[in-house]
């Protein structure tokens, strides 16, 4: 099923909630991948800058698509006031097009769960494939299965107040499938402005957990070849106990064009 992109009211309740955590680890994880792999780099999925503004920061080559242009404005805005160009693009991570290639190209922050189909992923991969570089890598992260489900089917809830003053309120109720790894969520947002109710914004979401092998299949099938997996943000490989891995494959490199058959001294 198709991806709803986040409206105006969740974008910025995204912004709030990413800003009150840390995204350190991840980000020196990514960057420190970004050097060893190579740039310019592309992040998918690149959402208000969470990790892109801070990658742009260390003085890395990356830009960022993202389907939601309320996101990507953000992200424009919150860029400018660091100091920061940042180029995103509004586009869907099922069909986007670019006019360059990429030596690196992340999937970070289980971006990967957001889809539930399988010919979701396979185009996502293959629109990944057509922007890497020869020998360029592919990097992305995601929940295995099983998931911790433990709000399944109950209404939670929180807020945060913003820098001007104005609360966001949330409540959503999760569903979960445990015959397809499929999850469904009603998310509920009302913004308060001096104690009054301005605006209120409904969204529905879906999302999917996988099998180890499954994670690992995706690349497979798309033509990637030196395929690792290891624990999320960790060199160390999964365990069975592992919630979270991080994948890291190499589209084959260019083909090496053949050398002309040489004369011999007996050649005519």
């Amino acid at each position: 099923m198709a991806q709803k992109e986040y409206r105006k009211l969740h974008a910025e309740w995204y912004e709030l909630v990413s800003a009150a955590t840390d995204p350190g680890p991840e980000v020196a994880y990514l960057g420190a991948k970004i050097r060893e792999l190579g740039q310019p780099a592309l992040e998918l999925g690149s959402g208000t800058g969470k990790i892109l503004l801070p990658l742009l920061a260390q003085g890395l080559d990356v830009i960022g698509i993202d389907t939601s242009p309320d996101m990507t404005a953000r992200c424009l805005a919150a860029g400018a006031a660091q100091g920061l160009r940042p180029v995103v693009h509004a586009q869907s991570m099922l069909d986007f097009a670019l006019p360059c290639r990429f030596r690196t190209i992340l999937l970070d922050s289980g971006g990967l769960g957001l889809f539930t189909e399988d010919r979701d992923i396979a185009a996502t991969f293959q629109r990944v494939m057509a922007h890497l570089e020869p020998g360029g890598h592919f990097l992305y992260d995601l929940q295995l299965v099983p998931a911790d489900h433990e709000d399944n089917d109950r209404w939670t809830g929180d807020w945060i107040c913003a820098p001007d003053g104005a609360v966001l309120a949330w409540r959503k109720q999760m569903r979960h499938d445990p015959a397809t790894h499929v999850w469904r969520w009603l998310f509920i947002l009302e913004k308060f402005v001096d104690g009054h109710l301005v605006e209120t914004e409904a969204n529905e979401r879906w999302g999917r957990t996988y099998t180890l092998e499954q994670a690992l299949d995706y690349a497979r099938t798309a033509g990637f070849e030196d395929i690792r997996a290891t624990d999320w943000l960790s060199a160390d490989p999964p365990q069975a106990t592992s919630k979270l891995i991080s994948v890291q494959c190499r589209k084959p490199r260019a083909a090496q064009p053949a050398l002309p058959a040489q004369r011999g001294p007996h050649s005519s």
